[in-house]
């Protein structure tokens, strides 16, 4: 078995994340459970965007066969720019995931 590094795509929408591992070519598109968008904010609560990207990268690793060392994020899509605190809250939540570093990569 091979093992990859974490390195992961993510576009974030309104109540709903799609993270891709290019090196597997597994993508997940994962729906919230619990709301993390509100009528202002794409990104509004940060406690339930982290819930929603634990349960995607959870779906990306569950086969195995992945590093866990300094893994990558990249943010490369959102639902219209995000806001300086907005890109707060989307860093802050993808750390508390685990990721060590968060990258914005959208074209505004």
């Amino acid at each position: 078995m091979a093992i990859h590094r974490l390195d992961l795509d993510v576009a974030i929408y309104r109540d709903r994340v799609q993270v891709t591992h290019a090196a597997t070519e597994t993508f997940v598109d994962q729906r919230a459970e619990y709301p993390f968008s509100t009528a202002r904010s794409v990104v509004g609560h940060a406690r339930y965007l982290e819930d929603t990207m634990v349960r995607a990268i959870r779906q990306i690793i569950k086969e195995g066969g992945f590093s866990l060392r300094d893994p990558i994020a990249r943010v490369v899509r959102c639902d219209g720019p995000l806001a300086e605190d907005e890109r707060v809250i989307v860093e802050y939540a993808l750390r508390e995931t685990g990721m060590k570093e968060v990258l914005f990569e959208l074209d505004e």
